[in-house]
């Protein structure tokens, strides 16, 4: 287990470094599955050292870890206001998010869909916890935790399942993410009243997804690559 301190994130020679092996991972994973690629492929098409990769990361699955929970978290909540309260029309984007993904990955990265999904959903589900648990408590400070805590557990898992669930159910499907949206919302304002907590939360749901609403579908991890400008060098 590597237990050197890592480098500075802010060094320009790092960004560099770390941008080619996330390039070469993903890269990877456009012709290989996951369970297949080593740390030496990575290394070898970053054209870095061993040394240099366990510098930055542990293994691959931290790797993985990190490009989830930074470059994927950052593109599901693009367009929501941390600040504002988890509003239907918050909830809407949310939900046609999280349904863009599930669409675009299975369709784009069949690939690797079946072998990542278990990594994937456990990280998304802890983020959307943590997201959901971060609006309760502040817009909610004198609610006993003990209520929030399982309330944001309820409310992110609940939107992760119902929207892969959408999209298992794909070929059989007529119905939008948005219509979607309009089902899943009201039962979580039903929730949350039976929870005995008061919270504003709006009642009326966007009439229509914009472009302002629905995220672009590109969150798959094959799509990350077009986000690294190797702009410095090492």
């Amino acid at each position: 287990m590597n237990t050197a301190p890592r480098p500075n994130a802010q060094d320009p020679r790092v960004i560099r470094t770390r941008q080619l092996i996330h390039q070469s991972f993903v890269e990877l994973l456009q012709t290989k599955e996951f369970n297949e690629i080593t740390v030496s492929d990575i290394t070898r098409r970053a054209t870095i050292n061993r040394v240099t990769f366990y510098t930055h990361y542990t293994d691959k699955y931290e790797l993985l870890e990190y490009m989830i929970s930074t470059q994927l978290i950052q593109l599901l909540y693009k367009g929501i206001d941390p600040q504002q309260a988890l509003s239907a029309e918050a909830l809407t984007t949310l939900i046609c998010a999280l349904c863009n993904y599930h669409e675009y990955s299975s369709s784009q990265c069949p690939k690797n869909f079946d072998s990542l999904s278990p990594l994937v959903e456990k990280n998304m589900k802890s983020q959307l916890q943590q997201h959901m648990l971060q609006q309760l408590t502040r817009h909610l400070p004198d609610q006993d935790e003990a209520q929030l805590v399982p309330l944001s557990a309820m409310i992110s898992w609940s939107l992760y399942g119902a929207t892969l669930q959408w999209n298992l159910e794909q070929k059989d499907r007529r119905e939008t993410s948005q219509q979607l949206a309009s089902r899943i919302v009201p039962l979580l304002m039903s929730w949350m009243t039976m929870s005995g907590i008061e919270y504003p939360i709006s009642n009326q749901l966007p009439a229509a997804a914009t472009s302002n609403t629905i995220l672009p579908t590109s969150v798959c991890l094959s799509q990350w690559s077009e986000s690294y400008e190797l702009k410095t060098s090492i």
